[in-house]
């Protein structure tokens, strides 16, 4: 499984990489088909992140500890609550789960403005794909969620930090980075617009 994580990490870098590349020069050349294969690009990125997303879930459920970050932020005597709640318990998943909601909310974004802002729509892509690349690059290079141990895996995790294991911290992460993540999609438009001019 931790393979298969890996992978939708690196083949999620390489599309969001193509998708950023093929809409803006789609856009030069004003070629809908670029244009058309970056949007289908960009949805894939979402696709990708969500099923990383379901195997560290699944890993959490499943106590794979040969996963090193299920070994440190969950074990066995967790409610199943908690074991799903410890995908955003440290900086490596809390990355990843950004990734993922900027994913599924660019994706949502440009799907509903595709046919009224045309011009736009190319550069939106590109610019949020190159923010999703940084992010995935740190995951790939220093906060791999899906880094395996080279020894015997553990029997049991460490646990999730007890200050995390609350309500309230549970649902802090994810409104904050819904704020935080949700920024990135007005920002996208604004630059687009200074991009091409369309300012009105």
């Amino acid at each position: 499984m931790a393979s298969l994580g890996s992978f939708t990490l690196l083949a999620a870098f390489v599309v969001c990489s193509y998708a950023a590349a093929v809409s803006v020069a789609g856009a030069r050349r004003r070629s809908p088909r670029l244009i058309e294969s970056g949007l289908g690009a960009f949805y894939l990125v979402a696709a990708l992140m969500l099923l990383g997303s379901a195997v560290i879930v699944h890993a959490f459920i499943t106590g794979d500890y040969s996963i090193r970050y299920v070994d440190q932020y969950s074990d066995s005597a967790q409610p199943l609550f908690y074991q799903i709640t410890s995908y955003w318990g440290g900086l490596d998943g809390s990355i990843m789960f950004w990734v993922t909601l900027l994913s599924i909310f660019g994706a949502c974004a440009v799907y509903s403005n595709r046919e009224r802002q045309r011009e736009l729509i190319p550069y939106v892509v590109a610019v949020i794909a190159v923010v999703q690349m940084f992010f995935l690059f740190v995951m790939i290079v220093h906060k791999n969620p899906f880094a395996t141990y080279l020894t015997q895996a553990p029997v049991d995790g460490r646990g999730l930090n007890p200050l995390l294991q609350n309500f309230y911290m549970v649902i802090h992460p994810p409104s904050l980075y819904t704020g935080f993540v949700g920024m990135t999609i007005p920002f996208a438009f604004a630059l687009a617009a200074l991009i091409t001019g369309h300012l009105d």
